[in-house]
């Protein structure tokens, strides 16, 4: 976990500890209890706030510098760097196609300068970026630059490309007589993965015919295969499967090229749609095997004890107006981009305009109503993980939202989606009772093909009411269909308790989890939170202490204003 972000604010938090008492930087030099730990930080979501003082903000929202544009300088293609290479089956002419030569740069790691080999990356012949290395194989990108593809220029012209995972592997291929070939900047994780790379380089796949995928035989590798055919669309991606060899170059030092070159010509297509072979997704039934399902907190209140969300599902979200869905789905969705750095798409015709919507939302960021410097700090953050289609006449219907959808998968790697109701799509294309069964599953085929998520709210058909209380109502009460319920993954039943005060100063929000398709993402069942509008409106967990004081509160004072005196 990141905590630099604290570190630069002075704040020195412990990594694995999520919520931390610390001592505050900003006051506690001043006060006479300076070992007073009145500094409240929560290094997940990257909040902090002291109690004393009332310093309070989020690193995770923070503006973002221009990119620093490296120096181009002379470089020497020495003969260290020549026979470096040669051991890994490099010539020297591919050497200078590549532009690569020797500097001496300061390394980190060792802190101290060294002589390294230079990596240039370059976008339309401009120099964008450097990558060092030195004897002692530490790497670094130039600070601040933009992150790009290595190869880039090698790639605009052609109708298919190759994708490798370290510039030694995009080098092995253009040793084996293929030419179109990229790699990405910082190799593969285990982790999240941004691709800010492809973010910013993406219209140059958009039109290619094919890409072939060449990442390392390793979970890390398999991990970014996954992520860059999601993004790019399966339906243009092979990939290479190395077999017994790490990656490419492992099998140029030791087969030599013409191995290689065969090799690459054995792509493997991924599982073609409508069929599952399993020989195609043998690598997921070992991941499954070993690590099960794969899925994320939602982050508000105890919902970790009923619900989990996994990408490649949907669920759908109802209740009675004004209990507050679409609120509590911006909420999941704030704590998902802050908590697993997931990037949100929204169509949500109610949520209109953009600007109140955007500032609820940079509301919940900070929990606090934001300032005009909180919101500018807010801005990019915001724009880096929040995207919205526009509402308007080419837009209404389901197929026209979801494939806006799919560019922003391929544009911006968006894990959520969210549709915001959906009775505000044109429908004038129903023409029987199976209409909301066809259209949920295109958006099941949608979620699938693309592993994201998706959170459909729907308004019940009718409002019911018992003993003068509004019935909680089920996604069966959704208008239109029982196929809201049938085919949802999960169903989700937002139910404002009015009257029911709490600690906070607003009623409480009962979330009811009414259906869980896979038990491992969670069970049914009950829990309550409730929004603070002291500070931004973001929705905390009720505790019960509280809740029972207030309770007994109220009681108290109804039966002192019923005593004669």
């Amino acid at each position: 976990m990141d905590l630099q972000g604290f570190y630069d604010l002075g704040i020195q938090p412990k990594a694995g500890i999520i919520e931390q008492k610390l001592i505050c930087p900003k006051c506690s030099p001043e006060r006479k209890n300076k070992q007073d730990k009145c500094l409240s930080v929560n290094i997940e979501k990257g909040f902090y706030n002291c109690h004393h003082c009332g310093w309070s903000g989020n690193v995770k929202l923070t503006e973002k510098k221009d990119f620093f544009i490296p120096t181009p300088i002379e470089l020497e293609l020495t003969d260290r760097v020549i026979g470096f290479f040669a051991k890994r089956g490099i010539s020297e002419a591919t050497l200078a196609h590549w532009k690569i030569g020797e500097s001496v740069e300061y390394m980190p790691q060792v802190q101290a300068k060294r002589k390294t080999i230079n990596f240039n990356y370059y976008r339309d012949g401009r120099l964008i970026n450097v990558k060092y290395r030195d004897r002692e194989k530490n790497f670094k990108l130039v600070s601040g630059a933009e992150l790009i593809f290595y190869g880039l220029d090698n790639i605009k012209d052609s109708e298919h490309c190759y994708i490798v995972e370290g510039e030694m592997d995009a080098l092995s291929l253009h040793e084996a007589g293929v030419y179109s070939v990229v790699s990405v900047p910082n190799g593969a994780t285990k982790g999240n993965q941004r691709l800010e790379y492809l973010d910013n380089c993406h219209q140059y796949f958009k039109d290619k015919k094919q890409i072939i995928l060449c990442t390392d035989n390793d979970d890390a590798g398999i991990a970014l295969r996954n992520e860059l055919a999601r993004r790019l669309g399966h339906h243009k991606c092979k990939y290479v499967d190395f077999g017994a060899f790490k990656d490419a170059n492992e099998v140029l030092v030791s087969q030599g090229s013409e191995t290689l070159r065969k090799l690459l010509k054995t792509a493997k297509n991924f599982p073609i749609e409508g069929v599952v072979n399993v020989l195609d997704i043998w690598d997921s039934v070992l991941n499954f095997s070993e690590h099960g399902i794969k899925n994320y907190s939602m982050g508000v209140g105890e919902s970790d004890q009923y619900l989990k969300i996994s990408l490649g599902e949907w669920s759908v979200v109802t209740g009675i107006p004004n209990s507050g869905k679409s609120d509590v789905v911006d909420q999941i969705c704030c704590n998902m981009a802050l908590q697993h750095g997931f990037r949100v798409a929204f169509f949500a015709p109610e949520s209109f305009p953009y600007e109140g919507h955007i500032k609820r939302i940079a509301n919940k960021l900070n929990q606090a109503n934001c300032t005009k410097e909180q919101l500018n700090g807010s801005k990019d953050f915001i724009a880096d993980n929040f995207f919205f289609v526009k509402i308007d006449l080419q837009n209404l219907t389901l197929q026209s939202i979801l494939d806006k959808f799919r560019e922003l998968v391929l544009q911006k790697g968006i894990n959520v989606c969210v549709i915001d109701p959906w009775n505000t799509l044109d429908h004038t294309a129903q023409r029987d009772i199976s209409y909301v069964g066809r259209m949920l599953s295109e958006i099941t085929q949608f979620v699938q093909q693309t592993n994201t998520h998706l959170f459909l709210v729907a308004h019940p058909r009718k409002m019911e009411t018992e003993n003068g209380k509004y019935i909680v109502p089920t996604p069966y009460s959704i208008s239109g269909s029982s196929d809201f319920f049938n085919k949802a993954y999960n169903a989700l039943t937002v139910y404002r308790c009015l009257g029911e005060e709490t600690h906070l100063g607003s009623d409480a929000v009962d979330i009811h989890i009414q259906k869980v398709k896979r038990k491992e993402n969670g069970k049914q069942g009950v829990f309550k939170i409730a929004p603070d509008f002291k500070n931004g409106g973001a929705y905390k967990n009720i505790n019960e202490t509280d809740q029972r004081i207030i309770v007994e509160k109220r009681t108290f004072e109804g039966i002192r204003n019923n005593l004669p005196f």
